[in-house]
């Protein structure tokens, strides 16, 4: 460790590709320096050389003390985007502490009519996730802009429209079709059960990302007088990624009551994170399904374990893509798929008995009282087909990010 001009510590950072080739990936660093009002953590290339290159947009998420002392406060997680690197190569960086400069760009979340969180990158409309609406069954997400400006998902429209398919398929939206004695958080047919936000926050505006959390609450839909079932803290995070793709990484935690827990039934008609794309992109009008082993269709994809899965189609004469990925860390890992030719693309561990045909396989789960089940998810939207958007590799900058080691000085 060393001091800068202004008389900070700085450290000397190191970011392995490892063996794979990164393209718009996403670096984590937790940094004893802890900023403040009058300090922000500034970043720097390192030539080779060893002089000092541009700076490179960076952000601190808050805490994140991985000292061991207990209760301690002292470090932050910094994130930045390495816009390329090549398989084994290396590329060193300079953190330090130092004055804010001026906004230069970035994701920003504006609360509209206390209604909807609207995200916007460099100043354009990427997404709204609403969540207060008269008449809506559970927050969801629209409008959802891919590359070109193209909307990718299909219209929302509260009442829905004479005639349409599925009303209850929204944008991007979290839910579950058995929840405990057989409430319906999943369709809007009589007596369904809801999503109720209680709170939402903006967590986190700046160069690299913006993020919001929802409280939500899951209410009664039937038997007898309405109740709290459990409760849904969201986190969706979206990232200052260049115009050619969007990423945003869902966190989504079912919390168990103090009193009581809750249980998840076996059934295919449920999501913990779904979309439904724009019918441009649907697999009966042009669209392809592709899963993480090379399946193709809904065919080879309908109810099988998968990593991730790439939806992708033809939108205003282009073709563009979305990608759930499912991590590791998750309940059921490699999920099953629920993803349909007419646009349905959800990750859904829950209907094991349906994707199976075996009525002895079962997706039930208890969370017990206090107990949190945690979920994370990313989603990729992309320009082009699954290969020539490197899917894939784009999986893999989510499960095993370039590495980043402090160099001694």
């Amino acid at each position: 460790m060393s001091a800068c001009g202004c008389g900070c510590d700085v450290l000397l950072l190191e970011v392995d590709a490892g063996p794979h080739d990164r393209k718009n990936a996403i670096v984590s660093f937790v940094s004893s320096h802890t900023c403040g009002e009058d300090k922000v953590h500034l970043l720097h290339e390192v030539n080779t050389d060893g002089s000092l290159g541009p700076q490179v947009p960076c952000q601190c998420l808050g805490e994140a003390c991985d000292c061991g002392e207990e209760d301690c406060t002292c470090c932050c997680e910094v994130l930045w985007i390495i816009p390329e690197l090549k398989a084994g190569e290396r590329k060193r960086y300079q953190l330090c502490l130092g004055s804010a400069s001026e906004d230069a760009g970035g994701v920003t979340v504006d609360i509209e009519d206390d209604q909807k969180a609207t995200f916007r990158v460099n100043g354009d409309l990427f997404m709204s996730y609403v969540f207060k609406q008269e008449g809506m069954a559970r927050p969801f997400c629209y409008p959802v802009y891919g590359p070109g400006g193209k909307i990718i998902v299909r219209e929302v429209n509260i009442p829905a429209k004479p005639g349409i398919d599925h009303e209850h398929h929204k944008g991007f939206w979290v839910a579950q079709g058995h929840v405990n004695d057989g409430e319906d958080n999943w369709s809007e047919m009589n007596d369904h059960a809801t999503t109720e936000c209680q709170e939402l926050m903006v967590l986190a505006e700046g160069p690299v990302c913006g993020e919001i959390m929802a409280l939500n609450d899951w209410m009664s839909g039937r038997r007898g007088a309405k109740h709290k079932m459990l409760e849904e803290h969201t986190v969706v995070r979206v990232y200052n990624t260049p115009d050619c793709c969007r990423v945003m990484d869902w966190f989504i935690n079912f919390v168990a009551l103090e009193d009581k827990g809750f249980f998840f039934g076996d059934t295919k008609e449920a999501g913990t994170l779904s979309v439904r794309l724009k019918e441009s992109m649907e697999e009966r009008n042009g669209g392809l399904i592709v899963n993480s082993y090379g399946a193709k269709t809904e065919a080879e994809n309908w109810g099988k374990r998968a990593e991730w899965v790439d939806y992708c189609g033809p939108v205003d004469g282009e073709t563009v893509g979305v990608t759930i990925m499912d991590h590791p860390s998750n309940h059921g890992f490699p999920t099953h798929w629920h993803v349909r030719s007419y646009g349905l693309f959800t990750a859904n561990q829950w209907g094991i008995h349906d994707f199976t045909g075996d009525p002895g396989q079962r997706g039930d789960l208890t969370v017990r009282a206090g107990d949190v089940l945690s979920f994370r998810f990313r989603v990729f939207i992309h320009a082009g087909d699954t290969e020539s958007a490197k899917v894939a590799g784009q999986y893999l900058n989510f499960i095993h990010p370039p590495t980043v080691r402090v160099v001694e000085q």
